[in-house]
């Protein structure tokens, strides 16, 4: 094994690849990309299966809230997404044209057509080829393979067709049974509805809408279209098949956890098949994480210790999708609109421990001063918006007493959970982040419409500011014109701060109050 020709190897050039090579090189350091495919962002060449994204796309005239409405732009670069496509709803391939783009703009070093079969478990920044070679870096290797297609042998068997392989012609004057009721099923019923005879959904949970959950990876409203047609005009049905139960004499007790799954979901597809006289099984039961040689035995994502590394080696992260195993469900992740801010993060750490960079911060002397930009950063912050909640994502405050004797308030933008909770222990640190409101639903956007001078402000289901120090917390809540408010009548966030850093508690109270309090349930132990 012989020390690698470049600082750091990225494993996979997809979006999480790509815009950590991005930073590295924007930093001057040297990386190189180890691709098994010939082409950059190839998983977008084949999904989603219709070829037209779930995320909108939208330019925002005023420049400095751009980020907080661009789901899909890399940070390190002046090319956006918007460059690229115009269309609201931007196509799969778009995303693939883009980030070739990007790629070629920026002189990204990538190795094609290297297919990386094992990752290195000693504690060495390296990785094993399946031609038999091994490959390390100099310091570090990111291992960003995403995601892949959930495998369902047993689904194949009884003669389903993967969402992967699904064309509309399979449905013309067909009865489709789609199994799975997340975003892919519902993107095969949206664009089969108009030439099936039927089309049935089955899922094994009731269905959730990103609307009322605020998850973005649940079900979209751009697919309520379908819904309608199931709910209002009663012409096809959605199914919870939860309720049907497998009965194996005792065969469960040798299967594994994925095994049962995937029999589960057999027995509940073949009972389903022959109620309503499937013609065209569809399998959309989603995707799963992609990590060369770990065996997820199940699971949803890989084992992984501080800083998104595998047990066992400090030297190996692994990026993009692979990064929400810590804020799963939580915050708005999943895509590079949530994972490039993680990536900053972590490409951020890695210089202060790789050589000795400090961790980018802000200083001020006044607490005028940082108040106000903490007022300024809620307001323009894209990270603030897409990691909400506060579980992962934090602005953080922290006095800091200089030789002099003198207090510096050291202002950290954005860092992750990772970061900040070094922090918990310390008194008097305040922390600056987004939760929703009380409310789930979408229909609060209705209901309750509250009056702020000459202003409608949104009660509940908007996000609200939140300032927290000593474990009490102090809230403002969103208006239509993102200019935040505190209890929707008084004093604007700057004043929340400045109480915050002057130990003016008064108007602050314990947690927890909504959501937002929760602890950080997917952290490793």
């Amino acid at each position: 094994q012989n020390e690698g020709p470049v600082d750091y190897l990225i494993v996979g050039a997809g979006g999480g690849g790509i815009q950590t090579a991005l930073l590295l090189k924007n930093h001057g350091y040297t990386a190189r990309i180890l691709e098994r495919e010939q082409v950059a962002a190839s998983h977008w060449t084949k999904f989603p299966r219709f070829n037209e994204l779930i995320s909108v796309n939208k330019r925002i005239v005023n420049e400095t809230q751009r980020m907080r409405f661009d789901w899909h732009t890399f940070l390190g670069t002046e090319t956006e997404f918007y460059d690229v496509s115009q269309k609201y709803f931007s196509s799969g391939y778009d995303f693939y044209t883009y980030m070739n783009r990007v790629v070629d703009e920026a002189g990204i070093d990538i190795q094609y057509g290297a297919e990386v079969e094992s990752l290195a478990m000693d504690d060495t920044p390296c990785v094993h080829l399946v031609d038999g070679s091994t490959i390390c870096a100099n310091h570090r290797v990111f291992v960003a393979t995403g995601l892949k297609e959930k495998p369902n042998p047993y689904l194949r068997a009884i003669g389903g067709t993967p969402y992967s392989e699904m064309k509309k012609e399979y449905a013309v004057q067909k009865r489709v049974c789609v199994f799975g009721n997340g975003n892919a099923g519902y993107e095969v019923a949206q664009n089969t509805f108009d030439v099936a005879d039927r089309v049935f959904v089955i899922g094994k949970h009731r269905l959730r809408l990103s609307s009322a959950t605020k998850y973005v990876g649940d079900v979209r409203t751009k697919f309520l279209q379908v819904l309608e047609n199931v709910h209002s005009k009663l012409l096809d049905v959605v199914l919870e098949a939860t309720d049907v139960k497998v009965r194996t004499a005792g065969l469960g007790k040798e299967l594994n956890d994925a095994q049962r799954e995937d029999l589960f979901e057999s027995v509940n597809l073949a009972y389903v098949t022959t109620v309503y006289n499937c013609e065209v099984l569809v399998i959309a039961t989603g995707f799963r994480s992609s990590v060369p040689g770990v065996d997820l035995k199940g699971e949803r994502f890989p084992p992984m210790e501080n800083w998104y590394s595998p047990v066992g080696n400090s030297k190996i992260h692994y990026v993009g999708w692979l990064m929400h195993k810590y804020d799963f469900r939580i915050s708005a992740g999943g895509f590079l609109a949530g994972y490039r801010y993680l990536i900053r993060n972590l490409v951020d750490h890695i210089r202060q421990i790789d050589h000795g960079i400090a961790y980018p911060h802000r200083k001020f002397s006044e607490k005028g001063l940082v108040a106000e930009h903490a007022n300024q950063r809620f307001q323009t912050s894209g990270e603030f918006v897409i990691m909400q909640d506060g579980a992962v994502i934090r602005d953080v405050i922290v006095p800091v007493k200089t030789e002099e004797g003198k207090t510096e308030y050291h202002y950290y933008e954005g860092v992750t959970y990772n970061f900040h909770k070094d922090f918990a222990e310390q008194d008097d640190i305040v922390y600056l982040y987004l939760v929703w409101g009380e409310g789930k639903s979408a229909t609060i956007v209705f209901d309750n419409l509250y009056d702020f001078e000459d202003k409608r402000s949104v009660r509940n289901s908007k996000l609200h500011a939140v300032v927290e120090v000593n474990g009490l917390v102090r809230e403002g809540a969103e208006d239509v014109d993102m200019e935040f408010v505190i209890n929707q009548f008084t004093s604007p966030i700057r004043d929340m701060v400045r109480d915050a850093l002057n130990g003016d508690y008064t108007n602050f109270y314990e947690k927890p109050k909504y959501e937002y309090s929760r602890e950080f349930i997917n952290e490793p132990k």
